[in-house]
């Protein structure tokens, strides 16, 4: 890679590093995140995976245009996946106690039995 290749990529990862900061900030939402600029890896432009938004357009406009696509998708998909969450712990929760409360009265047959 040439030193102006390198230039130019070092600017771009720094304008997307920027961006993110100015999202996060704008936003308040997102401080967890971090950014990955691959540039070229794959048939996608961007994708969130946990914490980490990944950027593979190699375009310093289209890869701006991704991270911000991507960070506001998180944003949603994390606030519209909240509720969902919390039916399904509440979910396992009920049914921890609904298996607990089977098994209590399984032991306490059989120790009838044994009795």
């Amino acid at each position: 890679m040439s030193r102006a290749s390198k230039d130019r990529a070092n600017d771009t990862l720094q304008r997307l590093g920027t961006e993110l900061s100015h999202l996060k900030s704008k936003f308040q939402m997102g401080q967890e995140l971090r950014l990955e600029w691959i540039p070229n890896n794959g048939p996608k432009s961007g994708e969130v995976t946990g914490a980490t938004i990944r950027v593979y357009e190699a375009d310093p406009t289209k890869a701006l245009d991704t991270l911000r696509h991507e960070f506001i998708e998180y944003l949603l998909t994390q606030d519209l996946m909240a509720p969902y969450k919390r039916l399904i712990n509440k979910l396992i929760s009920l049914f921890e106690e609904e298996m607990y409360d089977r098994k209590e009265k399984l032991v306490e047959r059989l120790q009838e039995l044994v009795t």
